[in-house]
């Protein structure tokens, strides 16, 4: 089975109990500001970037307690060039284990194809979606796979339920595959043209071109 997307590690070990974890994406943005406000000209912004990256993402690994409480604290307490290995460090773990929007569409296609190809990816997409829940929540962290079965189950007995409290033809028609723009029928095979598609719309879309 491929892994998850979200399978990867959150943290990496250092040398002398250290370690490095992600970080958020409202944690990258502040590192950035406080960065903009430590550096004094356009040539100290990148080194006061990586040292505001490290205050947030450098642990002890004992009780997980920041070693530098601000960018300024990292400026002080290291030097420039273990500054630079340290942030090397955390992007490399960052891109391996926590991709981003900025995938590549190759690369976006291979994970799109991975979860179509998983099942149980799916259907837990499929539960979060219907309660409104991330996968970083602390409430979906604590899911296991009987809750995710269970939410299934009885979203399945809804689905029945409903089914049996309709008449024949309604519940006939409620069976049916059909179109989620105009409501018609799915109908199989290449001969069936779906009234509500327009192909010059669509074109529009696919070259990103405004529509009018």
């Amino acid at each position: 089975m491929t892994p998850s997307i979200l399978a990867g590690r959150d943290r990496v070990g250092l040398e002398e109990g250290l370690e490095l974890r992600l970080l958020s994406a409202l944690e990258v943005l502040q590192a950035r500001r406080e960065a903009e406000e430590l550096a004094a000209s356009g040539r100290e912004r990148a080194l006061c970037s990586n040292a505001c990256l490290l205050a947030r993402a450098l642990e002890r690994a004992e009780d997980r307690s920041p070693v530098f409480d601000s960018g300024r604290a990292v400026l002080a307490g290291l030097t420039v060039e273990e500054i630079a290995a340290l942030a090397g460090r955390w992007a490399a773990f960052s891109r391996e284990s926590n991709p981003g929007l900025d995938l590549p569409q190759e690369e976006l296609e291979r994970v799109k194809d991975n979860l179509q190809r998983d099942p149980g990816e799916r259907l837990r997409w499929r539960v979060l979606r219907q309660f409104h829940a991330l996968p970083s929540e602390g409430r979906t962290r604590a899911m296991r796979e009987r809750d995710y079965l269970w939410c299934l189950a009885n979203g399945l007995l809804d689905r029945e339920e409903q089914l049996e409290r309709m008449c024949p033809a309604c519940r006939e028609r409620a069976l049916e595959e059909r179109c989620p723009v105009c409501g018609q029928p799915a109908a199989q095979g290449e001969g069936w043209n779906n009234p509500a598609f327009d192909p010059d719309r669509f074109a529009q879309l696919k070259e990103g071109k405004e529509l009018d």
